[in-house]
């Protein structure tokens, strides 16, 4: 029993020690569990400061870092400010303009900026932009490799002043960006023919005619190679300047008259040396105002050297005319991003041959003969594809000449084209081919018409009437004569346009040559002359020798019977009561020339022109590029110096 009871309370004994056990277990546990708490209360504080001084931190640092941004954003619009001021400012040296400048510097470090300009090019238009670069940069004084950074980039594109422009208000009629022609080229211009030298400074003979005034240093050859006799050359003279000049009501003056085409020379003459007293003859018989100046003119020397590589303004990009080898056929030339102007270059002599089509400026460094035909040149206007600008005012922008030359031959068959001035440094020589037409159905369609030009060199002509013109062949073959009214003594007058281009359902033909007639004119369309060389523009040399068709050419004895053959019949219309005609009308009628060759019994003698110069329309032509040059106000406009640039985009990069 007792051992009983001594096991039990060691049993009891036990239990108890075990429940103090688990007891005590239970307290140290919970002990455990809050002091894990605590700790994990004490780190979440101390993380959450330490992010928040870390967040404290990053704030603080883009606050900097936006401090230096801003710092290098001022510092960029500092220089687009001052990099735009520059640009329409004498001081701009062009594209190639590049520097730096100090905006702002301070212990923590220096605010730079830095300017240049970058050509856009890729298209003819794009060729007058300019992308102007701004960046602006924060340096650290103390780490250079702390460095921030802004750029600023405006696209900018030249607007010159052109002459005759719309004056608005900031600007002044004195402001001009074109540059300065050289020596006496301004008045040269004005004359539809300038001969600057020789004793015989222009020969002409039947079939050439001049659409302007002249000015000659010395005589004026006229109608000399006809192997008539004195008698018949003033017959007929004196007739020409009956029939074709015509005065104003009540008025004699040489001056107010009006003359008309085929009269030899539609203008005044203005010599240099005192005419011989038969050239004043002539003149007299031709009815022709002339008078003398002592202010002697003078072709400014070539600089060839300036087109075979060139700038389009002061300051601009530098490009490289085309390179040509001797001889050109076949060929169509244009503008293109790398030769805006169009200047195709010869070093040496240029033979032009059959169907070539230069729009822009041919230049040979000794002498270019045109010897084919289905030739066009004419300098580039600064139009697009479809006729419509590429530049505002392009009417008024200047032009290069359309060919320069020592020397200039036209063979006397070729049939050639030139739009534009011409300037030759010796002598013009040729022309002056048969009369001769494609073998191709006679057509003959007369009426009125408009005309717009469209890609150069080419417009589109309107007929205002129906005519059938699917039996007009769109080769060439065919021209149209479109009327014209010149300026001073120019009177009715007009062109011969070839036909490329035929649309009968719009009637409506395309020709080469750049004409625009709003309002409707008069037009003849005819099988296309084979021997043709037109010349509308300017054109200046030392001296001219244009020459005759062989079928003028007769014996002395030829001549007296043509004149004997005109009296007789004059004296038959006399007797039975009707007007008399005169000789040179008598002339072109080919019954009169029965039994003669094919020739004559197909076209008589008629001053219908195998060579045609006209100066019709003044273009603000340059001697040589670049075209413009930065205006200088000095100290009447100051403000004004510079070139006019127009923003076109903006664009900020961080």
């Amino acid at each position: 029993m007792h051992t009983h009871l001594k096991a039990m309370q060691l049993r009891n004994l036990k239990a108890g020690d075990e429940r103090r056990r688990q007891s005590l277990k239970v307290r140290t546990s919970r002990a455990g569990i809050s002091m894990i708490l605590v700790m994990f209360a004490l780190s979440m504080s101390l993380v959450l400061t330490y992010s928040f001084i870390q967040t404290q931190s990053v704030l603080t640092q883009v606050t900097e870092n936006g401090s230096k941004r801003n710092l290098a954003m001022n510092a960029a619009r500092a220089g687009m400010t001052d990099a735009l001021n520059r640009l329409n400012s004498l001081e701009w040296t062009g594209v190639n303009d590049r520097y730096q400048r100090e905006f702002l510097s301070d212990a923590d470090g220096d605010s730079t900026y830095a300017v240049s300009f970058e050509t856009i090019g890729g298209s003819i238009d794009s060729v007058l932009e300019l992308n102007v670069h701004s960046l602006g940069a924060w340096t650290s004084a103390a780490n250079s490799n702390m460095r921030s950074e802004y750029l600023i980039t405006a696209k900018m594109r030249l607007v010159p002043r052109l002459t005759g422009r719309t004056i608005l208000p900031g600007d002044s009629a004195t402001a001009t960006d074109q540059i300065t022609n050289s020596g006496d080229f301004d008045q040269i211009r004005q004359y539809a023919l300038f001969a600057e030298a020789g004793s015989s400074s222009l020969i002409l003979d039947p079939c050439d005619r001049i659409d302007g005034n002249i000015w000659l240093y010395d005589n004026l050859v006229l109608y000399q190679d006809p192997a008539w006799s004195s008698s018949v050359r003033d017959e007929f003279l004196e007739d020409v300047g009956k029939r074709f000049v015509s005065f104003p009501a009540g008025s004699s003056n040489l001056s107010e008259a009006t003359i008309s085409y085929p009269h030899p020379i539609a203008g005044s003459v203005t010599y240099y040396d005192y005419p011989s007293s038969s050239n004043r003859s002539d003149l007299s018989d031709l009815k022709l105002h002339w008078s003398t100046t002592s202010n002697r003119l003078r072709i400014p020397s070539s600089n060839y050297s300036a087109f075979s590589s060139y700038r389009l303004y002061e300051g601009g990009p530098l490009y490289q005319a085309v390179s040509l080898n001797s001889s050109l056929y076949n060929v169509t030339l244009k503008p293109t991003p790398d030769n805006p102007l169009g200047i195709f270059y010869r070093s040496g002599s240029l033979n032009v041959y059959d169907n070539v089509v230069i729009q822009g400026t041919l230049v040979a460094t000794s002498k270019i003969t045109f010897h084919g035909t289905g030739i066009h040149v004419t300098a580039f206007n600064w139009k697009g594809s479809d006729g419509g600008p590429l530049v505002v005012d392009a009417d008024r922008w200047p032009r290069l000449p359309t060919v320069i030359a020592d020397n200039i031959e036209f063979i006397r068959e070729t049939q050639t084209t030139l739009e534009g001035a011409i300037v030759c440094q010796g002598t013009v020589v040729g022309a002056g081919g048969s009369v001769d037409y494609p073998n191709v159905t006679n057509i003959t369609y007369t009426g009125t018409a408009t005309a717009t030009s469209i890609e150069q060199p080419y417009s589109t002509v309107t007929l205002r009437e129906y005519r059938l013109l699917d039996l007009i062949s769109a080769n060439g073959k065919y021209a149209i004569w479109l009327e014209t009214t010149g300026t001073g003594q120019t009177g009715p007058t007009g062109s011969w346009y070839p036909i490329i281009g035929v649309d009968n359902a719009h009637q409506q033909v395309t020709v080469r040559g750049e004409i625009d007639i709003a309002s409707p004119t008069g037009y003849e369309i005819k099988r296309h002359k084979q021997a043709l060389t037109q010349i509308r523009g300017p054109i200046c040399a030392e001296t001219f020798n244009f020459h005759r068709l062989n079928e003028w050419v007769l014996s002395s004895s030829y001549w007296n019977d043509r004149k004997n053959n005109w009296n007789y019949e004059n004296n038959l219309r006399r007797h039975y009561g009707y007007s008399e005609i005169g000789f040179t009308e008598w002339l072109e009628n080919p019954y009169n020339f029965t039994g003669w060759g094919s020739y004559y019994q197909s076209y008589g003698l008629n001053l219908e022109p195998t060579l045609h110069i006209q100066h019709l329309k003044d273009q603000a032509y340059r001697w040589e590029p670049p075209l413009f040059q930065p205006f200088d106000g000095e100290k009447t406009n100051p403000e004004l110096s510079g070139y006019r640039w127009s923003l076109m985009d903006w664009k900020e990069t961080q």
